[in-house]
């Protein structure tokens, strides 16, 4: 089932029904079916691939179709156009679950062929030659090195001042702050320790390397992405390099709703000036490169806001190989918390513990006492790490904190509550000129021209390096060659992201077995600024001189703005697909909120200072502990508050 399904989606064509041989290769020569198999067996959620079995196995019953499609075959035994009829009725169902079911599946299809190069074609593919696309560049000549870590052989012991579970931007700036303080620091990472040979920029390489859960972690309705980074300095080595401070009226509203008044303190604003001082924070590396270029164009022939984004680099490259950075910064012109922080952790003599997976914390009388950690070692065998310690700081992410919280035995009501995900979308443009939109700095402008639309509320314009695993995963779907179609057209092609700050929550839970749950879906009030920033990206893209637009609904909306009343009916046709459930792409590239700080422990996980109601001795230091969605790229914001909790500890040592 699963073979018919990928050649269906891509389908083997012959070269006189293609003469430029750019989709000749289809899922069965591209071994598509056998990646998709890799790719669904590293699933993390037993669940993930039960549903993935089930699906199949329906498509696989005659009597399951003949009820559902009015056709009494097997999928496999269709023919063609029967097999596309009911994909397409899968895809378009007023089901949700049937929706959920289509997307999963296709994105599987798309990544694993989009996102590898062809067996047999060396480092290249048809459709990357087709869209001048290079693939994966040389590797420089001077190498960065990876950062020393320590590797247990066997069930291990260790005894610190401070264990810190997660290397990100809020763990890796506590270690730092703490290390150098003069404590005995051990910081435990999931994920792996890549230096830049590691980083060979084939992204169906890079996002099961770097990412969490190699970036296939989705909501439970299937209809969001969650993208977070996994390795040692997490999100902070992947990212965008968008270094916003957090804006007054969000401190404001913080100050309000978390009865503390540590936002609008001048101890947070210190607390930010010193990360972006340890960042290099500025705009001297934000020379736009084309995409941002046609975004500030935009945005100026409407009279609407537009400005530079400061960003975390130093001696930026800013050209083709900055387009490749998130996959990682090859020339260590990213300050990450690996560049940063955690080197000042290393040199004070902090141990960096890389492919360990906390399972819970140690309590005692109530105190936090250390960590309990499966740990892969030298020999490559998963050995049991115990971690005693005199304090414990929790910084894996607003996904695994509450989850490892409630491992741990948590009882507060309020972990995992209040899960804000920043949803993106975006319009796409096809110009008459190259773009090439994986080419130039990762993000150089931003416009807040519908940033507040009711309340604070509303949505930022961003751009974002597009190469193939963005098309792959969220382009709408109407037929194989209409999707191949948009696809090839990928060097002429820009988009306008559209970034929410989401006010109403989603929760993480965890299942039986411990693993953290995304459950989450747009409320009415923030669909509507969607809906108003998706109609706001087409105007910008149309005033750059866009000749196509088009959505990531399934199908596309699409429009040509050299026609009259073509905004209309562009919004007309969005809104006749919908904007929830698996009737349009997102992706969760910002994951806050789900163990807020504040002053009440009967709605807050933790006090002002960090440590935990519940728990002594136990601090959280990431986007988890804000009290809402921040409405800007959080990287900032989580290393000030991280700053914060970790001077606190030091001062009250």
């Amino acid at each position: 089932m699963l073979a018919a399904v990928c050649e269906t989606l891509l389908p083997e064509l012959h070269r006189d029904a293609d003469p430029g041989g750019r989709f000749t290769v289809g899922a069965r020569s591209a071994g598509t079916t056998t990646r998709v198999e890799q790719l669904i067996a590293s699933l993390q959620d037993p669940l993930d691939r039960l549903r993935l079995g089930l699906l199949l196995t329906g498509l696989g019953s005659a009597f399951v179709n003949v009820l559902l499609t009015g056709r009494f075959k097997s999928f496999a035994a269709m023919d063609a156009r029967a097999r596309e009829a009911t994909l397409k009725s899968y895809a378009n169902s007023a089901l949700p679950l049937r929706r959920a079911g289509f997307q999963a599946l296709k994105r599987l299809a798309h990544v694993a062929y989009y996102c590898w190069p062809v067996p047999g074609d060396g480092t290249t593919h048809p459709t990357w030659r087709a869209a001048g696309y290079p693939g994966p560049l040389p590797q420089p000549t001077a190498a960065v090195e990876p950062l020393p870590t320590f590797a247990p052989g066997t069930d291990a012991a260790l005894e610190c001042d401070v264990v810190v579970v997660g290397s990100g931007a809020g763990g890796g700036v506590v270690a730092g702050l703490l290390a150098e303080a003069g404590r005995n620091v051990v910081v435990l990472e999931k994920g792996p320790n890549p230096g830049s040979r590691d980083m060979t920029q084939v992204e169906g390489d890079m996002l099961g390397a770097l990412y969490l859960d190699g970036g296939l972690l989705m909501t439970q309705s299937g209809s969001m992405p969650i993208l977070a980074g996994s390795c040692l300095g997490g999100g902070t080595v992947i990212n965008y390099t968008t270094s916003f401070p957090l804006p007054e009226e969000t401190r404001e509203e913080w100050v309000r709703l978390s009865g503390l008044a540590l936002f609008g303190s001048a101890r947070f604003e210190e607390s930010v000036r010193r990360v972006s001082a340890r960042l290099d924070v500025g705009t001297r590396w934000s020379t736009p490169g084309v995409r941002d270029v046609l975004l500030e164009k935009g945005c100026r022939v409407l009279g609407w806001h537009v400005d530079v984004i400061p960003r975390n680099v130093t001696e930026c490259r800013e050209g083709l190989e900055c387009g490749y950075c998130t996959y990682g910064c090859r020339h260590g012109a990213k300050n990450s918390t690996a560049r940063t922080y955690l080197a000042d952790a290393a040199r004070a003599g902090a141990r960096l513990v890389v492919g360990c997976d906390a399972r819970r914390i140690l309590i005692e009388r109530g105190r936090a006492v250390g960590v309990l950690a499966d740990v892969r070692g030298r020999d490559g065998a998963v050995h049991t790490l115990t971690v005693r310690a005199r304090a414990v700081v929790a910084g894996c992410g607003a996904v695994n904190t509450p989850a490892l919280l409630a491992r741990s035995g948590l009882a507060s009501r309020s972990i995992g509550r209040g899960l804000r995900l920043h949803p993106a979308s975006a319009v796409a443009g096809i110009f008459p000129d190259r773009v090439e939109p994986w080419t130039g700095g990762l993000q150089t402008r931003y416009s807040d021209q519908l940033a507040d639309q009711r309340d604070g509320y509303g949505v930022k314009f961003e751009t974002a390096p597009v190469h193939f695993a963005l098309p792959a995963s969220g382009f709408g779907w109407e037929s194989p060659q209409q999707f191949r179609d948009d696809v090839s057209r990928l060097g002429n092609l820009s988009i306008v992201g559209v970034l929410l700050r989401d006010r109403d929550a989603g929760r993480v839970a965890v299942s039986r077995q411990g693993r953290p749950r995304v459950y989450y879906e747009l409320s009415d009030f923030d669909v509507e600024h969607v809906r108003r920033g998706l109609m706001g990206a087409a105007q910008v893209l149309a005033a750059a001189g866009a000749t196509e637009i088009f959505s990531l609904h399934t199908p596309p909306a699409r429009a040509r703005p050299s026609q009259p009343g073509w905004l209309e009916r562009f919004s007309a046709d969005m809104d006749s697909r919908g904007y929830r459930r698996c009737r349009m792409s997102y992706i969760a590239f910002h994951q806050m909120a789900s163990a807020s700080i504040g002053a009440d422990p009967a709605r807050s996980v933790v006090g002002e200072t960090g440590e935990a109601h519940e728990v002594r001795g136990l601090y959280v230091a990431d986007a988890s502990a804000f009290p809402t969605s921040s409405g800007v790229n959080p990287m900032i914001t989580i290393m000030a508050l991280a700053d914060h909790v970790g001077r606190a500890m030091i001062e009250t040592w």
